[in-house]
């Protein structure tokens, strides 16, 4: 918590310009007002974006936009085999991230997606507890794979300007 006291001054907010004496300074681009913010994979580092993104994140109006958004906050601590490698076993070990888990505490949800299956899969707690009769049951995360699908001749009718944001 300490360490947020060297980021105070951060904000989502945009900074257009900057004078320096009799110079202005443009940004840019967009999320100038996030410049200095760490990036790397030290807890510490994790710490402060999480604190920023968590604090920014906008309202959502229902519990299927806000588990979306939490995954896409969650997007930002994600470690890519091979980014980082931990020698603590007396050899390198590549760490990575295996699973992302959000949960629906209102709605008794659990959602996940693992390293080699991003998309997102979800346990309703009060289905599975009545499958389950009583019993203590696993639910295997592991196995499945992304599928990727080819749209490369799924066009949609229209000018590419209608497209364009």
């Amino acid at each position: 918590m300490t360490n947020l006291n060297n980021y105070l001054s951060l904000t989502v907010k945009d900074i257009d310009r900057a004078k320096m004496g009799p110079v202005t300074l443009s940004a840019f681009g967009s999320g100038s007002g996030l410049h200095g913010l760490p990036g790397d994979f030290t807890p510490p580092s994790r710490f402060i974006r999480a604190a920023i993104y968590s604090q920014a994140a906008a309202p959502n109006a229902t519990a299927g936009d806000a588990v979306l958004a939490a995954f896409h906050i969650l997007n930002q601590f994600d470690i890519p085999k091979g980014s980082v490698q931990n020698s603590a076993m007396g050899k390198a070990v590549d760490e990575v991230t295996e699973w992302t888990s959000v949960a629906d505490l209102k709605n008794l949800r659990w959602y996940y997606r693992t390293r080699e299956d991003q998309s997102i899969h979800m346990v309703d707690l009060k289905q599975a507890v009545d499958a389950a009769k009583g019993e203590a049951r696993v639910i295997k995360m592991e196995g499945t794979e992304q599928p990727v699908t080819n749209v490369s001749s799924t066009f949609t009718s229209g000018k590419a300007s209608q497209f364009q944001r």
